[in-house]
């Protein structure tokens, strides 16, 4: 029911409009307008940004690992930013000359391209022909010896995407279809096709470089949808079909694992230890009638009984299997 005004209160509300204190126009409904950029059109959302994140910061973690061990040196490679650009930003964003890797990424059509700063490709060379890590003139081409171990050095980061990419599907993988130094002379797409840029930082000893990796999004269309964390993690609690299970069961089957047969333990200070002398007796911490214990790796497994075969040799007998809710 609507309010209904005194005489006062309508002489006061005169009043005010007369004064110019009260605006007599209706208020109009503020509209939002949402920006749209036709040169650079988003084509990869939040999520998807995050899914890529994600999946390169493990294969920077596992190249970490491999120039490391290539190299006989400690070698840092991270992430340091994902985003979207126009192919020609790309280009014009690189340093000539550098290294570009031209990709195949099969079975998905189209081309990819890894770039590779020249101060860290000259670092890296460096460190595996036994010197210091120290960049060479970074204005110069690459000799024939070079260029072998140039092919080396993008065969094991091609390795390491593969089993990143793995996540996204299981028959993807990168080879090498060309190399060029010069980004002007690689055109994979047209100019304004927006591509996805991975941004990589990585250090050799003290040298600090960086590489870069170019996805065209026609490329990666095919396969957009499944770039979607949430279902990365609703995935691994799935349930595994048959096939799945002995394709993981015979993946495994040949890990060598450590067993190790405990009696018992016990904790001693510095001091009692080192009291210690022949003759002296250690108190352990568990009866002499209990079960022993069998560790697979550092988690215990089984409840053992400690004997000896019929060669003479010390064995243990599993008499119960540890629930894992124990653990």
């Amino acid at each position: 029911m609507a309010d209904v005004l005194n005489q006062a209160e309508i002489d006061k509300l005169l009043g005010s409009l007369a004064s110019g204190e009260v605006s007599s126009a209706p208020d109009k409904a503020e509209k939002h307008v949402k920006t749209y950029n036709f040169r650079r059109p988003n084509k990869f959302n939040r999520d998807q940004f995050r899914a890529v994140q994600m999946l390169h910061e493990s294969f920077a973690r596992h190249l970490t690992s491999t120039l490391s061990t290539m190299t006989r040196s400690m070698v840092s490679v991270e992430i340091s930013n994902v985003e979207q650009v126009p192919y020609e930003e790309f280009v014009r964003s690189v340093m000539s000359p550098t290294t570009l890797a031209i990709l195949d990424m099969e079975p998905l059509n189209g081309k990819g391209i890894l770039e590779v700063n020249q101060i860290l490709m000259f670092s890296l060379i460096d460190r595996m022909l036994g010197g210091k890590g120290e960049p060479l003139d970074p204005s110069r081409e690459f000799t024939d010896l070079e260029k072998v171990i140039v092919d080396r050095i993008l065969l094991n980061i091609f390795k390491e995407l593969d089993q990143s990419w793995k996540t996204i599907n299981e028959d993807i993988h990168f080879t090498l279809f060309g190399k060029e130094s010069n980004p002007f002379f690689v055109q994979i797409v047209p100019k304004a096709e927006m591509v996805l840029l991975v941004n990589i930082k990585a250090q050799v000893g003290a040298v600090e470089s960086r590489m870069n990796l170019c996805l065209p999004f026609h490329t990666l269309e095919p396969v957009i949808d499944k770039f979607n964390p949430q279902e990365w993690f609703v995935s691994k609690d799935k349930y595994l079909s048959e096939d799945e299970r002995a394709k993981l069961q015979n993946t495994i089957k040949d890990v060598k694992v450590d067993l190790t047969a405990q009696l018992s333990s016990t904790s001693l200070t510095l001091a009692e230890l080192n009291r210690l002398s022949l003759g002296d007796v250690i108190c352990m911490e568990t009866n002499i009638n209990e079960p022993g214990l069998m560790k697979v790796g550092p988690i215990p497994k089984f409840s053992i009984v400690f004997g000896t075969s019929r060669k003479g040799n010390l064995c243990a007998s599993i008499v119960d299997v540890i629930p894992s809710e124990e653990l």
